[in-house]
């Protein structure tokens, strides 16, 4: 690994000097601050030139919109449930990482005594380094550091070269698997990151310093990384703004943010902080409220039935949970209630249009419509040669020229019916499935069906489903006139730097059969007033937006570029439910950001504070299930900066479902099912959900931990996954999990089984792979739910041993022991519930007490309360066995028997319903 010798601080002073001369020559004011910056600036190399820049201050001016009224409500300082992890838990000597950017094209991180090399070969007359504008940034401080182009030559995309990468011991990115989603990958190399790569975390050497990219968004254009094709060694970075038309040449644009340090959840942390202050485009989750609806269990229609969803069939659903004994509070009414055009055949009003689980077959319907005869060579054809064709390839190019020839008519019939991609939003009230036929019985308007949702079976949150741009296909023309509103339709054109990551953009729905958009701000402001109307008439309580990116990937057919479309539709979304869904107590804005993972989206996010954060569940892939819990891991650390990860619904009575409820349960997600009525397996749901229909959250984004950050762990045959989380009162849970045997191909563009019978593996966890835990040295109480075994470890990084079966999982709340002289106490929780921690709301200490029990006779007591939710089996660490337990307050209060094993110093006594405070009194 090559290494620099630091360059001696004799020579930067003396570089520095006109700076200094004009300093004490009273050039600088404060009106002409920045031509005294940019006269001494000539004099320095690129690298001084940064740490001048930090003495230039700038500010954002944005115009005061719905969001900004919400961002004023909202608190400014950080929300109490996400630890400012930002903070370091304990003062070290050792100096913090930092990065340099040389006159030579070297972006070096000193570390110590010595520099390791970053990047080797960036072109100095290309790109400048900037120090970020922060409050907190100091002249000693250099962690980070944007990196700004000046695009000179008029044209829609850049391809630059960041040089050699040089110092990378592993590596995570999370790149984009398709136009809508990321998914992670891990190497050692630059050639080992893929195409449309949007965040990536090194660890330059074992055990670090850390090193963090993000490419951005800025001055009209979206960044990217990826390998070079002519030298493995090389990164670039790939500057598009997906526009047929050349932008402005003379654009600066911030294209990419570096940052170092010693800790990789505190660099994802502070990194996107900066940017976020920087760029001032989106706010991080830590200054967001979250809506209240995540604390609550839901169910979605889309599984149970698809776009064939009507009330009848949404009563049922809900009604058989409560019966269930887990009653939604919250519920999606997915895909399925707008007018769309053209209009569905096989849409019912039934109550049994429950969905039919089977995979569209695009061949069949294509043999029926026009090659009756050969459909099993077109079958053959396509799944052979076309389905996992690269982009350019002789199958690819023969079979994009037949789609939009002799098979488009066949692809229309397919996909209109078996799917409603090609359908479009052709009015703003709801179809005739919601609406009130005159008495006719059966039939309820959208709000009589609300009303009778939140009134008889007590739910508390509507959320209806609709696509950012409307619908799968956009808007009809038609609908557009009716309310004055340009919808211009356009079929498509997705560049190549797209179709090299997903293929199939030349030959879906919208580049064969075009799209209805708005490229204008008021016609969009008008839009969203004209679609949310409705619903906040029905009493609907929030939206989920779908197809987000896919709006952006179509910005390319209306000669306004992804970047802008992006920005101009996300802006206008956000302003609406911002205005139509926000709470009136906390500014919380009820709203779920879908397929969204494109930069142009995520960058965008003000308010809105959820997003889906990985592809669907899919109940017919059984491939699909342990990446699934791979991809929303590994996303959730970017994107648990901006958004609380959703991990999508799931089936509780599915093959995969204790895995899917396992991970959720460490997630910090919300938790909703989409099964079909009565379909449930209500044990596994009571282990998620309490009577009430509340679920038991752990508080932050679940990521992967420390020591498997880099690790791949659907295919390298020895790692598990590892998933840590805090709960409220301070414990910590870790779920770990077999999800060896798949993972994604980027280079077929699909899941690939590695391994059809994956080796058991062999994990340790540790109280301290809870990052929250790091500063507390123990002891600590851990349950092991599977087990339902309680252990005592003496430090943080004492192990147990873990050994997993294929898909297998197992879960352990992590509890410090508070001690006193005679007392060891640590409440753990419901013993019952998969996040048994999250049950504990508040804990105090241990306090002691001196009474007099007679003349003579002294008496001492160790007590500790807590507060906890309902019903269910309390467990603890308690030594010794208490005197006795209080449940109540002093007013109302009630003694409980409870069960000890001394042996093993497991306390556990039965909780009702209800939250309760608790009172442990030991005579010592």
């Amino acid at each position: 690994m090559q290494r620099l010798r630091l360059q001696s601080q004799r020579r930067d002073m003396l570089i520095c000097l006109p700076f200094i001369l004009c300093l004490l020559s009273g050039i600088i004011t404060n009106n002409n601050h920045v031509e005294a910056f940019n006269l001494a600036s000539k004099r320095v190399s690129i690298s001084q030139r940064e740490t001048l820049r930090q003495m230039v201050s700038r500010g954002l001016d944005d115009p005061k919109t719905a969001v900004d009224i919400i961002i004023e409500k909202q608190e400014m300082e950080p929300v109490d449930f996400l630890p400012d992890m930002m903070v370091e838990q304990e003062t070290s000597p050792k100096p913090k990482p930092a990065v340099w950017l040389d006159a030579e094209g070297q972006l070096s991180v000193v570390n110590g005594a010595d520099n390791l090399l970053l990047l080797d070969g960036l072109e100095p007359t290309k790109w400048t380094g900037i120090v970020p504008t922060s409050t907190k940034s100091q002249l000693d401080d250099r962690s980070s550091l944007f990196l700004q182009v000046e695009h000179t030559i008029p044209q829609a995309h850049h391809k630059l070269s960041l040089g050699n990468l040089v110092s990378c011991n592993r590596m995570l990115t999370c790149s984009r698997l398709t136009r809508y989603w990321m998914g992670p990958a891990f190497g050692d190399h630059a050639k080992d990151v893929p195409v449309e790569t949007q965040f990536m975390l090194m660890e330059m050497e074992e055990n670090g310093p850390y090193a963090l990219l993000l490419p951005l968004v800025d001055g009209g254009f979206r960044a990217s990384l990826e390998p070079s094709k002519h030298n493995k060694d090389e990164l670039e970075i790939m500057c598009y703004s997906e526009s047929g038309e050349a932008p402005a040449s003379s654009s600066a644009m911030k294209a990419l943010y570096v940052a170092v340090g010693d800790d990789p959840f505190e660099l994802v942390q502070r990194g996107m902080q900066e940017v976020s202050d920087n760029l001032g485009t989106f706010r991080t989750l830590h200054h967001k409220k979250i809506p209240e609806s995540v604390n609550d269990f839901g169910w979605c229609t889309w599984d149970a039935f698809y776009s064939k969803v009507n009330p009848e069939g949404i009563l049922k659903g809900v009604s058989e949970l409560k019966k269930a004994g887990v009653p939604p509070r919250n519920l999606i009414l997915d895909d399925g209630w707008q007018e769309v055009s053209p209009h569905p055949a096989d849409w019912d009003q039934s109550a049994d249009a429950t969905a039919t689980l089977e995979e569209p077959n695009i061949i069949s319907e294509l043999g029926n419509a026009a090659f009756s005869q050969i459909a099993a060579l077109v079958s053959g054809y396509y799944d052979k040669h076309v389905q996992n064709a690269p982009h350019g390839g002789i199958s690819n190019r023969v079979w994009t020229m037949l789609a939009k020839t002799v098979l488009k008519k066949g692809l229309w019939n397919f996909f209109d019916s078996e799917t409603d991609f090609n359908r479009q939003l052709d009015s703003f009230e709801p179809n005739f499935k919601f609406q009130d036929e005159n008495g006719k019985a059966g039939s309820l308007s959208l709000k009589d069906l609300v009303h009778e949702l939140k009134t008889d079976l007590g739910l508390k949150k509507v959320y209806c489903w609709h696509a950012l741009h409307g619908y799968w296909r956009g808007v009809t023309t038609a609908l557009g006139d009716s309310v004055g509103i340009d919808v211009v339709q356009v079929k498509t054109k997705p560049t190549k730097h797209l179709k090299r990551m997903e293929p199939q953009m030349g030959f879906d729905t919208i580049s064969l059969f075009g799209v209805g958009m708005m490229k204008h701000k008021d016609d969009l402001a008008k839009f969203y007033k004209h679609l949310h109307a409705p619903l906040v008439e029905a009493g609907v309580d929030g939206v989920k937006v779908d197809v987000q990116s896919g709006v952006s990937a179509a910005g390319s057919g209306i000669g306004k570029g992804g970047v802008d479309i992006g920005k101009i539709y996300t802006e206008a979304m956000e302003d609406s439910v911002s205005k139509n869904f926000a709470s009136d107590t906390s500014g919380a804005v009820d709203c779920i950001n879908c397929m969204c993972h494109s930069t142009e989206n995520l960058y965008r996010y003000k308010v809105t504070a959820v997003a889906r954060a990985s592809d669907d569940f899919y109940p017919l892939r059984p491939e699909s299930h342990s990446v699934h819990l791979v991809n929303v891991a590994y996303n959730s650390l970017f994107l648990g900066e901006i958004c609380l990860p959703d991990w999508d619904m799931f089936h509780s009575k599915h093959e995969s479902a204790a895995l899917h409820a396992a991970a959720r349960a460490v997630g910090g997600c919300p938790i909703y099912v989409s099964d079909m009525p009565g379909e449930h397996d209500v044990q596994l749901l009571r282990k998620l959900v309490l009577p009430d229909g509340s679920v038991l959250r752990a508080q932050l984004p679940g990521r992967p931990t420390r020591d498997c950050l880099f690790a791949d762990v659907g295919k390298d045959g020895k790692s598990a996954l590892k998933i840590w989380n805090a709960n409220k009162s301070g414990s910590g849970v870790i779920g770990a999990f077999n999800v060896q045997g798949v993972a994604w191909n980027f280079k077929r563009n699909e899941n690939e089984q590695v391994d059809a019978s994956p080796a058991p593996v062999v994990t340790q966890v540790r109280p301290h792979d809870v990052e929250t835990l790091r500063g507390t040295d123990g002891p600590f109480a851990v349950w092991n739910h599977r087990s339902a075994s309680l252990e005592v470890l003496e430090s943080g990084d004492s192990p147990i041993d873990v050994s997993l079966d294929s898909r297998q999982w197992d879960i352990f709340t992590i509890v410090p022991v508070q001690s006193s002289d005679k007392v060891k106490w640590a409440p753990i929780g419901l013993g019952d519930m998969l996040n048994s921690g999250g049950a504990i709301e508040y804990q105090s200490g241990l306090e002691e007490m001196t009474t007099m029990a007679g003349v003579e006779e002294v008496r001492r007591t160790t007590t500790t309360s807590f507060s906890v939710r309902g019903p269910g089996k309390m467990v603890a660490y308690c030594d010794p066995c208490p005197s006795n337990i209080i449940l109540g307050t002093d007013s109302v209060p009630s003694e409980l028997e409870f069960n000890y094993n001394k042996e093993i110093k497991l306390l556990e006594f039965m909780l009702p319903g209800d939250p309760h405070q608790v009172t442990i009194a030991w005579d010592t």
